[in-house]
């Protein structure tokens, strides 16, 4: 079956966050259509759009291409899509930055409050915004990318007790003493924070072959960095989905660096399936962004040329009016010229120098009267 590259890109779209790993090897038809409906309820709108068929077509097509498994095959394919202009790059880096730099600051005033024991260990600090909200310099951006809350919360208390249990099992191996004093005989009853600190006095203590070490990411180094998991998961504090990205990263690293390679795998892979889900939703908000951007264009230039329309309009109609003016003005000439005649023509200057003549005369006739009257008498 045949079908457009727009319905292409919207069925890659949405099927790339199924069609990974294992299931984007899938080849026979059958087995395609048996995940597509498995998934069906998340993707409703767009079979009920294009059918299950078509879409089930579409996809096959894609698997046969390796489109889903090749991110090189499917920017040939798509090219649209891994595509963003220097703006919008300096844009989204700019809105990352900010967002990282606002948890940053939360972070560090939540740590000096917390070491004053100002707060509790469940303490929520409402006082926090949600998410930063980047300045648009352009168009409305999309990033920084955040994850759904509440899926945030389960990734970051799901690896904050897996790490609990990796350090409670290094204790118990290393320094079993602790457990006793304690009396600490499960890993819920210590908290992330203290085996932090606990780890970070003991670590010199402790024999070489207690720690598997990376020259470039020590122990010390490593818990650090994994703090600001158990901060941000206490603490509720909202985390662009980079940010979480980084902390399981360090959350491998901790559990590596302890030896307890099993952990150090399993969070390694849940690492490298947040990564590959952080882009998916980077490629659909930058065909949504490219895609407002081209909508945003072609709107400038429309109202470029409804500008230029309005300002022909305008011309049009004064050039109009006086046209009209002086076609008037012609009908009444005519109308005056018929009713009275074609006026004479007039001489200022000329009738100005007669009349002057005519009172230099008078002026001339009574000074002779004078003076005849002047000497008569005398």
């Amino acid at each position: 079956m045949a079908y457009s590259p727009a319905d292409g890109r919207r069925v890659f779209l949405a099927y790339r966050t199924v069609f990974t790993g294992p299931q984007a090897q899938i080849r026979k038809s059958k087995k395609v259509r048996e995940v597509i409906e498995q998934h069906r309820t998340s993707f409703e709108p767009l079979i009920t759009d294009f059918g299950f068929d078509k879409v089930a077509d579409i996809v096959k097509t894609l698997l046969d291409q390796c489109i889903f498994q090749s991110e090189l095959k499917a920017k040939i394919a798509f090219p649209e899509l891994f595509k963003t202009s220097p703006e919008r790059d300096v844009q989204r880096n700019a809105s990352e930055n900010d967002a990282a730099r606002s948890v940053a600051e939360a972070l560090e005033e939540l740590t000096s409050a917390s070491e004053q024991g100002e707060l509790g260990e469940d303490h929520q600090d409402n006082n926090i915004p949600e998410a930063l909200e980047p300045v648009a310099k352009m168009a409305p951006s999309l990033y920084p990318s955040y994850l759904p809350y509440k899926i945030q919360h389960l990734i970051l208390t799901t690896v904050q007790r897996q790490l609990e249990e990796c350090c409670f099992d290094f204790a118990a191996k290393w320094f079993p003493s602790l457990l006793e004093e304690n009396k600490w005989d499960c890993a819920e009853s210590v908290e992330l924070t203290k085996w932090i600190r606990i780890l970070t006095k003991r670590c010199d203590k402790l024999p070489a072959s207690a720690i598997d070490d990376d020259p470039e990411m020590p122990l010390k180094k490593v818990l650090s960095s994994t703090t600001v998991l158990r901060h941000t998961a206490v603490h509720r504090l909202p985390t662009s989905a980079q940010g979480i990205y980084k902390m399981i990263q360090s959350a491998s690293r901790l559990a590596q660096t302890l030896g307890d390679h099993s952990r150090a795998s399993e969070l390694e892979n849940l690492h490298l399936e947040i990564g590959s889900r952080i882009r998916d939703m980077e490629l659909n908000k930058n065909f949504l962004e490219n895609k407002l951007d081209e909508q945003l264009q072609a709107i400038s230039e429309q109202r470029a040329e409804l500008d230029r329309r309005e300002r022909d309009a305008v011309a049009t109609m004064l050039q109009s009016d006086q046209h009209n003016r002086q076609l008037i003005g012609l009908f009444l000439e005519e109308a005056i010229v018929t009713a009275f005649g074609q006026p004479d023509k007039v001489r200022p200057i000329e009738s100005t120098n007669m009349v002057n003549g005519e009172h230099e005369s008078n002026r001339s006739n009574g000074n002779e009267q004078q003076n005849f009257l002047g000497e008569g008498l005398l």
